[in-house]
């Protein structure tokens, strides 16, 4: 396990400073809430003046502000799929690259290991990170929510802090795919978040136009889109498995073709 470990130590300090900062901003947004509910009926008056457009986006058209669920939704819980997905991309999309790039891979295979081994490895780190990942911002946002909320459904809370994992797993297995495509980390780099971004941007063009509505089953961000799990009050199994598919699917076919692989020493 050699692999797993070193990829572990190699990732702590990107894994800290993406956590840390997710984690910040989240108990940010939360201790805000105290203040806003105390003027929510303006504020709710007041979002009412944005475009609807505007408020489909953020969700504003389906989720009320004046609940603490619904003010997370908003406020943050797009912030961490974002930028969580675009982390998750970073992570996978250079796994692979990394070691042709900086010349470790010649070292790696002299090592009694086979491709299948270290492929294996490197999928069991990406799904290490992410879960720690993941753990470290529900924590910190569980702990805000019991300082400095009221009244709130822990089941509701659970499902926005479980749902970007999904999503990141999926993207995770989609850029550790197009990372065979790369032998340079920053050109590695530069996929993943051209992936993130790019369907970011369906996600949002489907939710404005009503023709362009087919493209939400493109991105992983429809999957788990906040106002959908806060107003049907559940995330759809069929939904979960679709992107717990996609990760296996993607994952399978990058271990299949690595083994085939020509290595760029």
């Amino acid at each position: 396990m050699f692999i797993l470990l070193r990829e572990l130590r190699s990732n702590r300090r990107s894994l800290l400073i993406w956590m840390l900062a997710l984690a910040a901003l989240n108990l940010f947004v939360i201790s805000l809430y105290p203040t806003f509910a105390g003027d929510a009926e303006q504020m709710e008056e007041f979002m009412t003046m944005f475009p609807e457009e505007f408020m489909r986006i953020f969700g504003m058209d389906r989720l009320s502000m004046a609940d603490a669920i619904g003010f997370y939704a908003v406020e943050a819980y797009f912030m961490v799929i974002l930028f969580g997905s675009v982390f998750a991309a970073m992570l996978a999309a250079t796994m692979l690259a990394k070691e042709e790039d900086e010349k470790t891979i010649e070292f790696l295979l002299a090592k009694p290991v086979t491709r299948s081994r270290v492929v294996g490895e490197k999928l069991l780190a990406i799904g290490a990170i992410l879960l720690l990942f993941n753990l470290g911002i529900g924590l910190v946002s569980y702990i805000s929510f019991e300082i400095w909320v009221d009244d709130f459904s822990r089941l509701e809370l659970f499902r926005l802090l479980i749902a970007p994992l999904f999503a990141q797993l999926a993207f995770a297995g989609i850029a550790f795919l197009l990372s065979l495509f790369f032998v340079r980390k920053k050109s590695a780099y530069s996929a993943g978040i051209g992936l993130v971004i790019g369907l970011y941007f369906l996600h949002v063009v489907s939710l404005l136009a009503e023709r362009a509505e087919f493209l939400r089953y493109l991105t992983p961000f429809w999957y788990m889109n906040a106002s959908d799990i806060v107003a049907e009050g559940s995330l759809p199994p069929w939904r979960l498995l679709t992107l717990v598919a996609v990760a296996i699917i993607t994952a399978g076919l990058t271990w299949y073709l690595y083994r085939r692989r020509d290595i760029t020493i």
